[in-house]
């Protein structure tokens, strides 16, 4: 079995399809198909990648001979994540969060604009909000090389476990702290800005309101975002609660 010939059952054995796999090398997916055809080869780091991505031996990937393939050790149930893999989930679930996050916002935000008469106030509402929508949408249908760590169990090396627990204890306090402060912009946005002046003076008490929005707004996008990165950690973390909850 030829090296590419390895790297096409590999793959397919995993359920990824050559976008998939590109994705998460970093590559072309014309890059993959050159591969599995046998009419190009990987760097040395992209074939170390490829190892500890599907838990294959680098002499079982680089030997033309039919060698077996190493089976899983035997306390190893679900899908294997590797550290590289670890790692692209959680880059791929920052940008989505992103995203998320801006739009939301964005559709909060313009509610600062929508009780403004002026035509240009109106013009620009819409806009904001075709903005956010079009952003939700993007992520909606954009594909997702990481759908199946959401609906497997998942295996790890002990010494990978322990990173991504270490790193998310690292940043478990900081996110604490965004989403409280996140939480009070909205509060003061929604509902304290309103009360400061009255209704009487109607022009400040727009801008006031104003202010007030893009406030709620900034402490959406705060919440959204961090709360997707924690929950993509947990999802890693505490594997087998996260689908014991879901069930």
């Amino acid at each position: 079995m030829t090296f590419g010939e390895k790297i096409q059952k590999l793959r397919k054995e995993a359920g990824l399809s050559q976008e998939e796999l590109s994705y998460q090398l970093g590559v072309s997916r014309q890059a993959v198909s050159k591969w599995e055809r046998d009419n190009g080869y990987p760097e040395t780091e992209k074939i170390v990648r490829i190892s500890k991505l599907f838990q294959v031996s680098l002499d079982y990937l680089l030997n033309d001979e039919d060698a077996e393939k190493p089976e899983m050790r035997p306390d190893e149930n679900g899908l294997y994540v590797s550290r590289e893999m670890a790692d692209g989930f959680l880059a791929y679930q920052k940008r989505k969060m992103l995203k998320i996050g801006v739009a939301v916002g964005l559709l909060v935000g313009s509610l600062s604009l929508s009780f403004w008469n002026a035509e240009i106030s109106m013009l620009l509402f819409m806009i904001i909000v075709i903005a956010g929508i079009i952003l939700l949408l993007s992520v909606k249908l954009a594909d997702n090389p990481y759908r199946r760590l959401w609906k497997e169990n998942l295996s790890f090396d002990k010494t990978v476990k322990s990173e991504l627990a270490s790193a998310y204890s690292d940043k478990k306090k900081a996110a604490h702290i965004l989403n409280l402060t996140g939480a009070a912009l909205i509060a003061i946005g929604f509902f304290l800005f309103p009360m400061i002046v009255s209704a009487e003076m109607y022009v400040l008490d727009n801008i006031i309101f104003a202010c007030g929005m893009i406030l709620a707004g900034a402490g959406t996008f705060l919440c959204v975002y961090v709360s997707g990165i924690v929950r993509a950690y947990r999802l890693l973390i505490m594997n087998e609660e996260y689908h014991e909850k879901g069930k």
